[in-house]
């Protein structure tokens, strides 16, 4: 346990003076590895096992479709139809970054890419309608991490491979009442704050001929997630398959529907997934050399011990666990708490009963609350750095937002009969 404790303290401190998680991660390992005598070789051999899956091959695919869907013009598709839909309301552009932060969400799977690429469109429009940057940025922040929870989820394809128990098909159909529930509870709060600051609503005026329009120029976007979903729930594909089939028909939207994608795009779409995918990869492969680490020095063993000790009853572990995960995820990104700890709380879910599917749900909701939680939620900081406000003033105007968020997420952690109906539906 002295290992471990000075493992503990020597990543706080590589933390506190600014080291990259990653890094911070791979010198405590080293650290750990020399502290127990085990040889460094193997600290690298076991880097390269953690990527040593097929499955880690469908995440560059996925990222690289959702670039490429943003640099065809979709984007400015999905804002046409959010705006038509639920403009009109009272404060309608708070809406309109909700809804267009569901629909893209479901075709990137990504937060940060959500973050900014909806940020960038919307935030400097609510800036200049409603002059409230700080909200601008709140709504946008808190709307990205609906992406990581509507099919297809990026953040799912890491923890089902961090857990290696659980189906990505199964995670990905358990997402969308969540993920549909989310939206509405933003609603719910936009609606009350509209109405507070009498915001105005969009008075476009929309003939049956524009809504055929712009429903039509909507579908190709709506099209992919479809794609991916179907392929991979029906077992025609693979996750990887599916993701390749993704970056082929965004390649064809581009070029030949909406005609905007250039080949200048192409290249910076991969420049991007390129280091998104390195970041991603780099962090998960030093994760699994932790967690081999950690299961050497006992800590799995400890953990359940100590928590068996407190309760044997499911409902109050979840509870437990919940606030372990809000917690960390305060300190911690999304992927590298999920490659750290899944593969010491799933099986110990397991043994309290809690359905596999349920708990990588779970996970997924909380450790995605953690993204817009200082003093590491990275799209907070995407999102104040477009604004140009401080962080401060964003996450004072994003906690009605995340209140009722962390509501939803304690709702869908101990009622989940809420939404395993639908993986349930389809026979997982």
């Amino acid at each position: 346990m002295i290992e471990l404790l000075m493992f503990t303290l020597s990543f706080l401190i590589l933390m506190a003076v600014g080291i990259p998680i990653a890094f911070a991660f791979g010198l405590s390992g080293v650290f750990g590895f020399i502290l127990i005598g085990a040889p460094l070789d193997l600290f690298a051999q076991r880097m390269w096992t953690g990527l040593d899956s097929f499955v880690l091959v469908s995440l560059p695919f996925f990222i690289l479709a959702g670039e490429l869907m943003h640099g065809s013009g979709i984007l400015a598709r999905i804002l046409d139809f959010s705006k038509m839909v639920v403009g009109r309301f009272k404060g309608g552009l708070l809406y309109v970054n909700t809804l267009v932060a569901m629909l893209f969400g479901g075709i990137n799977g990504s937060a940060v890419a959500d973050a900014s690429a909806v940020g960038t469109m919307l935030i400097p429009a609510i800036k200049k309608d409603y002059e409230d940057a700080p909200l601008a940025a709140a709504i946008t922040s808190t709307g990205s991490i609906i992406g990581t929870i509507l099919p297809p989820s990026v953040p799912m394809i890491i923890y089902a491979f961090a857990d290696g128990n659980v189906s990505i098909a199964a995670l990905f159909m358990a997402g969308i009442v969540p993920g549909i529930l989310l939206g509405l509870s933003m609603f719910v709060v936009t609606y009350f704050i509209a109405k507070k600051y009498n915001y105005p609503a969009d008075d476009t005026k929309y003939t049956f001929k524009d809504v055929i329009l712009i429903i039509r120029r909507t579908i190709v976007a709506g099209i992919l997630p479809l794609i991916l979903i179907v392929g991979i729930v029906a077992g025609i594909v693979t996750p990887t398959e599916a993701g390749a089939i993704g970056v082929l028909y965004a390649l064809f939207v581009g070029f030949f529907i909406t005609k905007e994608l250039t080949l200048k795009e192409v290249y910076a779409s991969i420049g991007r997934t390129v280091n998104i995918s390195a970041i991603v990869l780099i962090m998960m492969s030093i994760g699994n050399v932790i967690t081999w680490w950690l299961t050497m020095e006992g800590a799995p063993e400890f953990i359940s011990s100590f928590l068996i000790g407190i309760t044997s009853n499911a409902m109050v572990f979840l509870v437990i666990t919940f606030i372990i995960f809000l917690f960390i995820g305060l300190f911690l990104e999304q992927a590298p708490a999920m490659v750290m700890l899944v593969p010491i709380f799933a099986p110990l879910a397991t043994t309290y009963g809690i359905d596999p599917i349920h708990f990588g749900l779970f996970v997924t909701l909380v450790t995605g609350l953690g993204l817009i939680t200082p003093p590491v939620g990275i799209c907070l900081f995407v999102t104040s750095s477009i604004a140009r406000e401080s962080l401060g003033n964003v996450f004072k105007r994003s906690l009605p937002y995340f209140i009722i968020m962390t509501a939803v997420s304690v709702m869908v952690t101990l009622i989940p009969q809420t939404y395993m109906w639908v993986p349930k539906m389809l026979g997982f």
